[in-house]
């Protein structure tokens, strides 16, 4: 399919426009959700929809070795975000579920995801809604090949 360079100029041109509102959100939404760093909001985020997490799920979600999660969740315990305990099946296992600071911030990850879709989504129709999420989602799977 030809692309017409006019078109690749406008896409590239909302699709910056596009990152740098994400990133915004994402460093507003760190912010006021405990002071934060995105993979440590990431991280709250996986425990909070799981309840109780193995620490290797953790590592296989984030895409990261165990030492480098080990680090990051041993902040989050200190800051009381997360406990951590050992499993009561295999006490090699190690889980991690969110302490009551953990879950306010989750809370609030969830409740300002939910501002934000509506934000976007709102002034929509259902159809350009279902449009709009089917074209995002071809996008997102375009880039990935």
């Amino acid at each position: 399919m030809v692309v017409e360079a006019e078109n690749a100029e406008k896409f590239i041109s909302v699709m910056f426009n596009l990152n740098n509102a994400i990133k915004s959100e994402s460093e507003y939404c760190c912010k006021i959700c405990g002071g934060l760093n995105e993979k440590e909001l990431f991280i709250i985020a996986f425990i909070g929809e799981k309840k109780s997490v193995k620490m290797s799920d953790i590592a296989d979600y984030i895409q990261a070795p165990l030492s480098t999660l080990t680090t990051i969740i041993d902040k989050l315990v200190s800051n009381k975000f997360l406990l951590r305990y050992n499993s009561h099946d295999d006490r090699r296992v190690v889980k991690v579920e969110l302490d009551r600071k953990g879950k306010g911030s989750y809370k609030e990850f969830k409740n300002r995801r939910e501002v934000m879709a509506k934000k976007v989504l709102g002034h929509l129709s259902e159809t350009e809604q279902a449009t709009l999420i089917t074209n995002l989602t071809q996008l997102v799977a375009s880039i990935k090949l």
